[in-house]
């Protein structure tokens, strides 16, 4: 156009603008929107508008509020699109209270909101778990005339089911048809999937069924999630037939499916057939990924078979996937706990050399193995290397070491960890106190005992079915039973 001599325009710019935008050069299009000022070609809304999409689709809302606020600066009343696009970008990045408040100056200069405007900040608000004002947003379009659209009320019903109140979801999503906003495959999904991390799978195949009846195709995602949910309950022959009904219906199993499956089987311990699905997805060209892996390790090291968990993470580096720390976690722990020591060091060392540095649940892990094996002082340097390296241990670490120490017969070193934990921020739990009683209790130290049962009590703790146990089967309990039953009451009293 140019070297030809025709005449630019703000509706070729614009297009222009638009283009460059689409394709993620939105630097080239701001640059495009000074030649137009140069030129002395005026910049419309639809011009701004474009720009501020492209700014706000690449997460520069900073520049986004910049062009908008130049927008008003030159004397361009911004509309509903304009405002929509911002307060979108806006709750993309996380700041739904900035989006609120756009949204209300939005009105307060004469801008009304329309549905994509209050649904935009109705799933922001949910996504930040404040469902509940995300209600309020949606009863005040309700008065103002503006009908919910699905993507609506999926935000909320979403919110609902991520806080677990299934009730007001299945509220919501009667009101929904109520007022014939026809629920799609994802509002189905939603609901299946709430349900069913709430242990509700026959309402879930419920709605599983009425979702079909209702002509709405379940996608691979509803599938998944009613199998996760019979998996959960350990009704694998019920998760198996979903399994084979999304097949039957078109819709291939992905490798999360079978990773659900792979779960399911090695929860219930069910490891052949675990393991069948892992030849079955190679068969169908369906490569494994590091879960799938991870989840087979898993199963045969609680099923005490940590050899033959090595053969599958053998088999899976020479796929090429690389191990994380969660793969080395599920190993080491398989190893540790059934006494593979050298095994685990190895496997550690190898680790190591991959320059993939362990983390504190790796060292928790060891320590605890090391305990188990009798190697005391391989533990306490473990332990003392966390410090050394900067490494603050949680709780669970002081409470691992602090088990090991008792069960060593070493009180007085685990009762000063046991203060030191403390002093260094971290307050005692209910685990760890009911595990420093227990071990006192085992090494015949009532007295200290009796103190911790009533500092534990103090601090609203109780006292779990173990240490109550072995409160019971002490032979010279009575002070001790007298100490436990007041504190029972001082419980009681408090709840």
């Amino acid at each position: 156009m140019d070297l030809f001599g025709v005449t630019h325009s703000v509706y070729s710019l614009s297009a222009l603008i638009n283009c460059l935008c689409r394709m993620n050069h939105v630097d080239f299009a701001v640059s495009i929107l000074g030649k137009m000022v140069k030129l002395g070609i005026q910049p419309n809304v639809i011009t701004f508008n474009t720009l501020l999409n492209g700014l706000c689709m690449e997460g520069k809302i900073k520049e986004a509020v910049g062009l908008f606020n130049e927008m008003v600066r030159r004397g361009l009343e911004p509309n509903v699109i304009s405002y929509t696009t911002v307060i979108n970008g806006l709750c993309k990045t996380g700041n739904t209270s900035m989006a609120v408040d756009v949204f209300k100056k939005m009105e307060q200069n004469g801008c009304k909101p329309n549905v994509v405007t209050y649904s935009t900040i109705i799933d922001s608000l949910c996504k930040d778990r404040l469902v509940n004002d995300a209600m309020e947003f949606l009863s005040e379009m309700v008065e103002r005339g503006i009908a919910p659209n699905v993507f609506t009320y999926n935000s909320i019903v979403h919110g609902f089911c991520n806080l677990g109140q299934l009730n007001e979801a299945t509220r919501l999503f009667k009101e929904m048809v109520g007022r014939d906003v026809m629920p799609n495959t994802v509002t189905f999904t939603i609901l299946v999937d709430g349900l069913c991390k709430e242990g509700m799978v026959s309402e879930a195949r419920c709605v599983f069924e009425t979702m079909t009846e209702k002509g709405v195709e379940p996608n691979i995602y509803t599938y998944n999630a009613l199998m996760d949910g019979y998996c959960l309950q350990r009704q694998m022959n019920e998760a198996k037939e979903v399994f084979e009904i999304m097949a039957r219906q078109g819709c291939a199993p992905d490798v999360r499916s079978y990773n659900i499956l792979i779960n399911g089987f090695c929860k219930s311990r069910r490891m052949d057939e675990a393991k069948s699905l892992l030849a079955e997805m190679y068969h169908k060209a369906l490569n494994p990924d590091t879960v799938t892996y991870s989840t087979l390790m898993q199963g045969l090291c609680q099923f005490g078979k940590p050899k033959d968990a090595l053969n599958i993470f053998k088999e899976m580096c020479s796929y090429g996937l690389l191990p994380n720390l969660v793969t080395y976690s599920i190993l080491l722990d398989g190893f540790c706990k059934h006494g593979y020591l050298d095994e685990a060091l190895k496997l550690l060392k190898s680790m190591q050399e991959k320059k993939l540095e362990p983390n504190i649940v790796l060292y928790t892990i060891l320590i605890e193995g090391m305990f188990i094996a009798g190697k005391l002082e391989v533990a306490k340097e473990l332990f003392s290397k966390l410090f050394a390296d900067g490494i603050r241990p949680p709780i669970l670490t002081y409470t691992v070491m602090i088990k090991g120490l008792l069960k060593e017969g070493l009180s007085d070193e685990a009762y000063d960890l046991f203060r030191k934990m403390e002093n260094d921020g971290f307050l005692p739990n209910s685990c760890s106190y009911n595990v420093i009683i227990q071990g006192f209790l085992q090494n015949q130290d009532s007295s200290t005992a009796i103190q911790l049962i009533d500092e534990m009590v103090g601090k609203r703790f109780s006292a779990d079915s173990s240490t109550v146990q072995m409160l019971l089967d002490l032979e010279s309990q009575d002070e001790i039973i007298s100490q436990f039953m007041r504190g029972s009451s001082q419980r009681r009293k408090i709840k």
